[in-house]
C-alpha cells in the first residue's frame, strides 16, 4: 500500500521540468565498520531539487536542529529541551551536499568538531551506461556503473524522471537515479519516497571554505586530540577546574572527563572507518 501511494504520482512525474521543485527521499543502507560488516545502519535522506541544483543531507538531523531551535527562547533552552532531544535523535550522516547545475560545483558542508567546513569540487563521472534494464518501484530503469574515489557502483536510472541527479553526489545520468550501490553492497541507497518541495532553511554561513587535503588533516588532527579545543576555550575564559557529570550522574574530574571522552571519540571513530570514499 506503501509503494503504490509513495508512487501515485508517475504521471505528474513524467512531466517534470527543470523549473519544478520536488523533494526525493532515499533510504541509506549502509555498513560502518569494514571490520564488522555484519552491524548495518539506515539513515532517510532527502535530496530536494529546485531549477538551479540540488541539496541532500539528513532528513533526521533537520529534525533535530528543528527540535532544538523551537525548543529555544531569548532565556536559553527551554525545560522540555531532553524531551525534544529524545524524540529526534543525533542523525548517523552529518554532512549536507549542493550540486549547482549553472557553475557545474559540487558543494560539500563538513563539520569537524565544532568547526565548519566548505570544499568545492568538479566532479566528472565517467558513466557507462548498460542496455540491461528492470523495473525497480514502478519504475522502468536502466543500468549504469562508474568507479568513483576506490569504489566500483552499480546505478540504475529512469527516464521517467527527467532529472539527471541522484544521492549524494552522484548524478549526470539521463535521468533520476532511482537505486545505487557499491559492488560490495556496503552502500546503496533506494527511492523511497517523492513530495512536492519543502522550503528548509539551512544556515551555511559559518562554513569555510578549504581544500580536501585542508578539510582530512582537521579530522586527523581531531581524532589525535579531540579535546584540544575544549582546553583551548578553557584557557581562554581562565577556567582552571571543572566538574562534569554524565547523564548517567557520573562525576568526572577534568582529567578523567578529557580521558573519557578521548577514549569514546577515537573509540567511535575506528568504529566508523567504512567511508563512502577511500581514496
Amino acid at each position: 500500500m506503501l509503494r503504490k501511494t509513495i508512487f501515485i504520482v508517475t504521471l505528474l512525474i513524467s512531466l517534470l521540468s527543470f523549473s519544478q521543485k520536488y523533494n526525493f527521499t532515499y533510504l541509506y543502507t549502509f555498513k560502518p565498520d569494514s571490520l564488522h560488516l555484519d552491524k548495518t545502519e539506515t539513515e532517510l535522506m532527502g535530496l530536494f531539487i529546485d531549477k538551479n541544483g540540488s541539496t541532500y543531507f539528513s532528513l533526521t538531523k533537520v529534525k533535530r536542529d528543528s527540535a532544538i531551535a523551537q525548543n529555544m527562547n531569548s532565556g536559553g533552552v527551554s525545560s522540555n529541551m531532553p524531551v525534544s532531544l529524545n524524540t529526534f535523535p543525533q542523525g548517523k550522516v552529518r554532512g549536507i551536499i549542493q550540486k549547482d547545475w549553472r557553475s557545474n560545483e559540487v558543494i560539500s558542508y563538513l563539520p569537524v568538531n565544532t568547526d565548519r567546513f566548505k570544499i568545492i569540487q568538479h566532479i566528472t563521472l565517467n558513466w557507462q551506461i548498460g542496455t540491461e534494464t528492470a523495473m525497480i518501484q514502478g519504475k522502468k530503469c536502466q543500468l549504469a556503473t562508474v568507479e568513483y574515489k576506490g569504489r566500483k557502483y552499480n546505478a540504475w536510472f529512469t527516464n521517467e524522471i527527467p532529472i539527471s541527479d541522484g544521492p549524494y553526489k552522484f548524478g549526470g545520468l539521463p535521468g533520476l537515479i532511482v537505486k545505487i550501490e557499491d559492488t560490495k553492497k556496503q552502500h546503496i541507497w533506494e527511492l523511497k519516497g517523492i513530495e512536492k518541495f519543502r522550503n528548509i532553511k539551512l544556515n551555511l554561513s559559518a562554513y569555510i571554505p578549504v581544500t580536501e587535503s585542508q578539510y582530512k588533516k582537521a579530522v586527523e588532527d581531531y581524532i589525535r586530540d579531540p579535546m584540544s579545543r575544549m582546553r583551548e576555550l578553557k584557557q581562554r575564559y581562565g577556567i582552571t577546574s571543572l566538574t562534569s557529570t554524565s547523564p548517567d550522574g557520573t562525576s568526572y574530574s577534568d582529567a578523567e572527563y578529557e580521558k573519557m571522552r578521548t577514549k569514546k571519540i577515537q573509540e567511535s571513530f575506528r568504529e566508523n572507518n567504512n567511508s563512502i570514499e577511500l581514496n
